[in-house]
Parts: structure tokens; C-alpha cells; sequence
């Protein structure tokens, strides 16, 4: 692992640097931000005001051709210049921009008002990883690889508090993304039916408001997903929905040739679609319709072909939403097997997002699938996973050593293929009914390191840890090999709980990892009680068998004991309380169940455990 600590340090990793050696930028109290906008856009200066108190700003509007500049330094440097000569590409222009340190001041200029906002994230990572307020003089030439760079709220099962969310917001900005895949479900406030608003978690139409105009306010494009085929449960499940079920059993997959289905899915598309009205997609879903053609109806129908039912519907779906403006999409696997004679009837108006999460031929897979889609004239886009299911339903943060490497191919294959939208999947859950997984804010690391390999492909390096410690937490490469040795990137979940003190940014993040940490501890596999417990029924009576297995339900339950509170408080300041409660509920379900039942059985009680652990 490199230990190099360059003077600029940023996440995305700028693309092109070069430090002058001409001395350094020393901020002083008499700054000042001279704006030049060559069209009025609030954002940047609200942004300067967030992102830059007390520091003063002046100026305003310039001529067309002007370009978008801000300039930090004494009052008397003036108006920064203009953009003529600009070094960044005409196909990364829109979000490019310059930034270039000198003695007297710091200069960002872009072409477009974007460009000059990722530069001043640029500008504030600089200065929050500086060392003093100094800054080497450099110049600084970076534009994005991936045109649509996507981060993902899932809010399924559990989702943050809204301020938490708007928080998330500005921090996907910082890291220069600029889309938001968001999957509402029963979190939408519907009209069209009560019912299908959560009862006490949906967002208020005032509450979506803000949460959207959070977006816009950061450069950040919402892709709104409803799903259109399967995953209905929170619909289905209702009984006044449930005769649209493909069969009685399928509580999550719609049937296309009940009448009904049509009208509840476009009532529902038309109250997502105006609550986006500049949103260019529409995200359909259509993912894992497990139950397809297994209907009478269906089977007549379509001749027992679930490509063909699923096809049919999918064509209708694609329309409805095409006719409004929306460009439709879908998830690939219900196309993965379809035959080429049935796949050539599929609109082409929709955009196919291919999603892999695991194993080591992503380019193989997804250049096979981009190839058939693109053969057809149907876009592709696609989908890593920064959290999965990874083969282990309780996943308190994600599994690193998978998340990243996906990512990695993804970045690879993504050059390869030419694909520019790329979006970042952040699950809660497997599905509605499930087990939700860890929280948001744990994959704060795996977000970072996505943001990393779409905006600049170069990135993604073994120093990626050494550069997420110092701009997401403020701490220094050196501090952390001094206090836990050797370390790779897959290693943040592991070494970051010993910083809960040290962080100086996001320490409530250091904080939340470091709890469930423990809480794993707590519940380690290798020492389950039923291990000792089978023992037992092997050797009743006998006393060295008896001991172990008292020996481990006191080293299990007193840990569970000691963790949950503090998970509880932990998990309370980001979620509303009863949805943090849902969550803790879910990890001790199982460890209260057999201490009311199998430990109580054999004998084992909280009498047994030291009284210091009682509270």
C-alpha cells in the first residue's frame, strides 16, 4: 500500500496535475471570491456561502462567451478571466473545468455553471486536506470519463432521516456525482390510493419536495424507479390488490393479462412522473418477475412463453411512459435467455440497465449483453452494486473485498464497452418482506470509491483508502499506519472503528461501523451456542461439557447485552427511532427467540451473567 502523501488529495481523483514549484497560496483573512457567471445560476452562490462561511463574495453576471469563473484572493486581484482557451475536451465540457493555484490567488473557470460547481468541490477538498492554509502552486485540468455518474436510495425497508438524506445529497455532490436512482416503493405519497402509502414513513408531498429540490440545488439529476412486473409486494400484499397476482402465492409478481394491472401501474406511473417533471427517465423495474405465464390466462395467451407475456406487458409499460416525455428503463435479467426472434420485439424507445454484482467475468457477461441490446438499436446502461446481497442476508456494512473489485471491473468495462451512464446500486434489502441490511451510512466507503472509477477510469488505486481516510475523515495516512499497521483498501471496515476519536469529519460514521463491529464480535459464528449445546445432549450430566457451555452463553449474551443499547442510540441519531428500532430488532431477534427457548431450556438464564452487564 502506498504511503505517498501528495499536497492535493481528493476524491474523485483529479485527472491531470502540475505542480509549478512557484511558491504556494496562503489564504489570509482578507479573502475574497470574485464571481463571473456568464448566466445567473443562485447555486454556485449559495454553494460559496455552504461550503466557504465567511468568506466574502462579489461581482455577478458576464457577457455570453464569458464562461463560469471564481477567483479566491485579496480584494484588489479582481475579476478572474475568462474561459478562452479552456484545456478540457469538448466531450467532457459540460462538467470539465480548470483550477489553478498561484501566489496571489486561486483561479476555477469552466465553460458551463456544472464545470465551475465540480471545481469548487475540487477547491474544498484542497483546502479541508491542506496542511495549514496553504496551498502548492499547481494547475489543475479534469473532466469526467462517465457522462452519468449514479449513486442510489433505496428506501424498501429502512431509509435515513430526511435531513440525513439531504446531507447525503451534498455529499454525493461532492464527490462529483451527478444522478440519483430512487427506488420510493411504499415511501411515495400515492393519491391514488392510500393504501399504498406506508403509514407512518412515506414522505409528505412537502417532505418530496424538499428531498428534490435538494438534488437540483446540487447538480444531481433523480432517475425515479416504480416498479412496473415484480417486486409488488408492498402493493400486492393489500387484499383489495391481491386478485392481480399472477397466482396466489406470487406476492410480488403482477399479472400482465389481469385487467386491472394496467390501470394501477399507469395511475401509479403518472403520479411519479409529475412529481419529476425534469427528470429525463423513468425507471420501470421489471426485474426478478419470478412467477411469469403460470396463470391459465397467461399460459393460453402467450403459449406458455414467459418472454412472451413478459415482453407484452413490458412493450405496454414502454409506451405509456415514452408517451410522456420519459424515456423509459428496465433492468436486464428478465432478457438475459430471450430468445433473438421474441427480443427484437421489444420497444427500442426503452434503455436496458444491465446489473452484475459478483464473480470475476463482468467484461465477458456485459460485453455478450451490450452487444445483443446495442445489435437491436436499445441503449444500455450500467449497474455494480456498492451494497448486495454478497451471499449473507445480515450485512451490517458491505462486504469490501467483493464491492470493490466489482466496481473496479465495472470501471474497466465500462471504458471498454463505451458505456456513460453508470449508477452505483445500494440495496436494503433483498425485497419488501426481507431482512433489511446495514444502513445507508455505512457505505459511505463503497460510494466513494464508485465516484472514484466513473468520474476519472484511472482511479480506483491502492492509495484510494489513504485518500478516503484523509477527505471523508480528515485523518492522515501516517496516523493511521502508526495506529493499526498494515492495511489495504479492503480493510476500512475493519480499521476505521479504531478512529472513533481521531476523525475529524464524519466521526458519527466511524462511530456506527465501530458498533457493528462489535455487535459481530458479539455474535461470532465460530461460537454459536448451539455448537455446545449439541454437546450437551451428547454428554448430560457431565461437568467439563456443562462448563463450556455455560463458559460461552456468558461470553454471547454478555456481549449482546453491552452492544444493543448502543446500537439503538448509534442507530437513532441518522434513522427516525421506530425504524432504528425495526432494524436493532432485526439483528437480536434470533438471540432473544433461543434465550427464551433453547438456553432457558437447558438451564441458561441473564442470572448466570455478571451483574456488571446487567444494565
Amino acid at each position: 500500500m502506498s504511503k505517498f502523501n501528495p499536497p492535493f488529495v481528493t476524491i474523485p481523483e483529479v485527472r491531470h496535475i502540475r505542480y509549478s514549484g512557484e511558491g504556494a497560496f496562503r489564504r489570509t483573512k482578507d479573502c475574497v471570491f470574485h464571481v463571473r457567471l456568464e448566466q445567473p445560476d443562485s447555486r454556485i452562490l449559495r454553494l460559496l456561502q455552504r461550503e466557504f462561511p465567511g468568506i466574502p463574495v462579489v461581482g455577478g453576471e458576464a457577457p455570453e462567451g464569458a464562461g463560469y469563473a471564481v477567483s479566491l484572493g485579496a480584494s484588489r486581484c479582481g475579476q478572474p478571466a475568462d474561459v478562452t482557451g479552456i484545456a478540457v475536451p469538448s466531450s467532457g465540457i459540460e462538467e470539465g473545468y480548470e483550477l489553478a493555484v498561484r501566489p496571489e490567488r486561486i483561479e476555477v473557470r469552466a465553460v458551463r455553471a456544472a464545470g465551475l460547481f465540480y471545481g469548487l468541490q475540487t477547491l474544498r477538498q484542497l483546502l479541508d486536506t491542506a496542511a495549514g492554509d496553504s496551498l502548492p502552486c499547481a494547475d489543475i485540468h479534469d473532466w469526467p470519463d462517465t457522462a452519468r455518474r449514479g449513486m442510489h436510495f433505496d428506501f424498501r425497508q429502512t431509509h435515513s432521516r430526511l435531513e440525513k438524506l439531504e446531507e447525503a445529497i451534498a455529499q454525493f455532490a461532492r464527490f462529483k456525482i451527478n444522478t440519483l436512482l430512487i427506488e420510493y416503493e411504499d415511501k411515495f405519497p400515492f393519491r391514488c390510493d392510500p393504501v399504498l402509502r406506508h403509514p407512518k414513513h412515506a414522505f409528505t408531498e412537502e417532505q418530496l419536495a424538499r428531498l428534490l429540490e435538494a438534488a437540483r440545488e446540487h447538480y444531481i439529476e433523480v432517475m425515479p424507479l416504480q416498479q412496473t412486473f415484480g417486486h409488488l409486494e408492498y402493493v400486492l400484499r393489500h387484499e383489495a390488490y391481491a386478485p392481480l397476482r399472477e397466482t396466489p402465492e406470487s406476492t410480488g409478481e403482477l399479472c400482465p393479462c389481469k385487467p386491472g394491472s394496467y390501470e394501477l401501474l399507469t395511475k401509479m406511473l403518472d403520479e411519479i412522473i409529475a412529481a419529476h417533471p425534469d427528470s429525463p427517465y423513468v425507471h420501470l423495474g421489471c426485474d426478478e418477475v419470478y412467477s411469469l405465464c403460470e396463470c391459465e390466462t397467461c399460459r393460453e395467451r402467450f403459449g406458455g412463453s414467459r418472454e412472451a407475456a413478459f415482453i407484452h406487458f413490458v412493450n405496454r409499460m414502454i409506451e405509456y411512459t415514452a408517451a410522456r416525455g420519459k424515456q423509459p428503463v428496465i433492468w436486464h435479467d428478465m432478457l438475459d435467455k430471450c430468445p433473438e426472434d421474441l427480443l427484437q420485439t421489444l420497444d427500442p424507445r426503452v434503455a436496458v440497465m444491465i446489473w452484475i454484482y459478483n464473480y470475476r467475468n463482468i467484461e465477458a457477461e456485459v460485453s455478450a449483453l451490450t452487444a445483443k441490446f446495442r445489435r437491436l438499436g436499445i441503449d444500455v446502461m450500467g449497474a455494480p452494486a456498492v451494497r448486495c446481497f454478497d451471499w449473507a442476508e445480515h450485512q451490517n456494512y458491505p462486504v469490501a473485498v467483493n464491492r470493490l473489485d466489482n466496481l473496479k471491473q465495472w470501471r474497466d468495462t465500462a471504458a471498454k464497452l463505451d458505456i456513460d451512464c453508470v449508477i452505483g446500486t445500494n440495496w436494503t434489502a433483498a425485497f419488501s418482506l426481507g431482512t433489511p441490511y446495514g444502513i445507508f451510512e455505512t457505505t459511505w466507503y463503497v460510494n466513494g470509491y464508485h465516484a472514484d472509477v466513473t468520474w476519472n477510469r484511472s482511479g480506483g488505486g491502492e492509495d484510494y483508502i489513504d485518500r478516503f481516510m484523509a477527505v471523508f475523515h480528515g485523518l492522515r495516512p501516517a496516523a493511521v499506519a502508526a495506529k493499526v499497521g498494515r492495511y489495504t483498501n479492503e480493510d476500512y471496515y475493519f480499521i476505521i472503528r479504531h478512529f472513533t476519536e481521531e476523525a475529524v469529519r464524519h466521526r458519527d460514521i466511524a462511530e456506527l461501523i465501530a458498533v457493528m463491529h462489535d455487535f459481530e464480535v458479539a455474535t461470532d459464528r465460530s461460537r454459536a451456542i448451539h455448537k455446545y449445546a449439541y454437546r450437551w445432549r451428547l454428554y448430560p450430566g457431565d461437568g467439563a461439557e456443562r462448563r463450556s457451555l455455560l463458559n460461552n452463553y456468558v461470553r454471547n449474551r454478555s456481549g449482546l447485552q453491552r452492544v444493543r443499547p448502543r446500537m439503538t442510540a448509534v442507530l437513532r441519531r441518522f434513522q427516525p427511532d421506530d425504524m432504528a428500532d425495526h432494524y436493532v430488532l432485526s439483528r437480536f431477534y434470533l438471540h432473544d427467540y433461543l434465550n427464551e427457548t433453547l438456553y432457558k431450556e437447558l438451564g441458561l438464564d441473564e442470572t448466570l451473567l455478571p451483574q456488571s452487564h446487567d444494565s
